[in-house]
């Protein structure tokens, strides 16, 4: 997706050739087409491609891309689905596929979609509004794939090595620019050097090095540990679990202004930290969960911090169960009800769900689809 202006969205103008088929008497105006056009969901659009030069040129115009993903993402919830929670997981089989599941609220499953994954020898890193980031765990190749319209971008090598580092990655959607950026840190074994950060943009297809000069009321100075989970994206910034000496904190990173800022865990959290811990959010907040068995090798506590205001280290607020030993994290529906994958299948702290067999598990509110990538000249079908 290419940059463009968030607030005011023009109509591409069509050529002379283009306006006389959209315009003419026996046919709607153009402006007509390209709001309705706007308002389908992009498997009918990739069809509507075949109906004519104009509306091909139409359909994979940027600024129509662009306004046809503003449309979908500014759609309330309630007119997108009438069901709790969408599933997303690829199966073990060969070769790697990703589904999509509708999570009822009777906690039923209705597979949605079932989309082969273009590569072999790949993890899903990230994803964010549709668009999934994946890391090839051989070599370190790096990839932006759209299932919705079957094609991928192979992103240009990144400026650090990551061959003898420790890597947090992060995908998220730039607002204010209709972009996406991800966000890539770097912590060094024996961290003998401090973290580095590099942001890649898809407008400019490009990686740039970012300083890490983070905004806090402490004297953090260089920051030396970086937790590998994938960042979180959340209110507007992607977040991490880092540390600096014997201080721990959240980094976050706005991905509008690109500035570190620090987000304080509760007091006395070293206490706190266990043999998991995962950022999430709850609620509509964020979290941060750990996981300790200090009863024996299988059982342990689940500590829930949520903070209830953001970026208010008094709001945090604590909450503690007894569970079972999880191998994975995956994710929290809409209600709160975290959802773990243990030893055999994926299950929440309520039900057991009817996925099994999945090497890869997360969650979303919302399904969203959208056409980027799609005039994308670099990008290739993956099919």
């Amino acid at each position: 997706m290419k940059s463009s202006s968030a607030t005011s969205q023009p109509q591409p103008q069509p050529q002379p050739w283009k306006k006389s088929i959209l315009s003419s008497p026996e046919h709607l105006p153009y402006d007509v087409v390209y709001d309705i056009l706007a308002h389908f969901p992009v498997k009918s659009l990739i069809r509507f491609r075949c109906v004519s030069k104009s509306w091909k040129s139409l359909i994979t115009n940027p600024i129509f891309i662009t306004t046809h993903f503003n449309f979908n993402l500014n759609r309330p919830k309630s007119l997108l689905s009438n069901n709790n929670a969408y599933l997303l997981y690829v199966a073990t089989n060969y070769p790697s596929q990703l589904c999509t599941v509708v999570c009822n609220r009777d906690r039923t499953l209705t597979q949605i979609s079932r989309f082969q994954i273009p590569f072999s020898h790949v993890r899903i890193a990230a994803f964010c509004k549709g668009l999934f980031f994946l890391r090839n765990y051989y070599n370190d190749v790096l990839y932006l794939w759209n299932p919705s319209i079957r094609k991928f971008n192979l992103l240009p090598p990144p400026i650090f090595n990551t061959c003898l580092v420790y890597v947090a990655l992060g995908i998220a959607y730039h607002s204010q620019n209709n972009d996406f950026k991800i966000l890539k840190l770097c912590s060094h074994s024996q961290k003998v050097q401090p973290v580095e950060a590099e942001v890649y943009t898809l407008s400019t297809d490009s990686w740039r090095r970012v300083v890490i000069s983070v905004e806090s009321e402490h004297n953090i100075g260089s920051i030396d540990y970086i937790d590998i989970s994938p960042c979180l994206f959340f209110n507007g910034a992607l977040h991490s679990i880092a540390g600096s000496r014997d201080h721990y904190f959240i980094l976050s990173f706005d991905v509008n202004d690109e500035r570190f800022r620090e987000i304080m865990l509760p007091p006395n959290n070293l206490d706190e930290v266990g043999n998991f811990e995962r950022l999430a959010v709850i609620k509509g907040s964020l979290a941060w969960i750990t996981f300790s068995n200090h009863y024996d090798e299988y059982n342990g506590i689940c500590n829930i911090w949520v903070m209830k205001e953001y970026g208010v280290v008094e709001s945090w607020t604590k909450n503690s169960v007894e569970l079972d030993w999880f191998l994975e994290f995956c994710g929290c529906f809409d209600n709160g009800e975290l959802l773990i994958q243990n030893a055999s299948r994926l299950v929440s702290f309520e039900n057991v769900l009817a996925i099994e067999d999945a090497k890869w598990v997360g969650y979303t509110s919302n399904s969203m689809e959208s056409l980027v990538l799609l005039d994308d000249v670099s990008s290739v079908d993956g099919d």
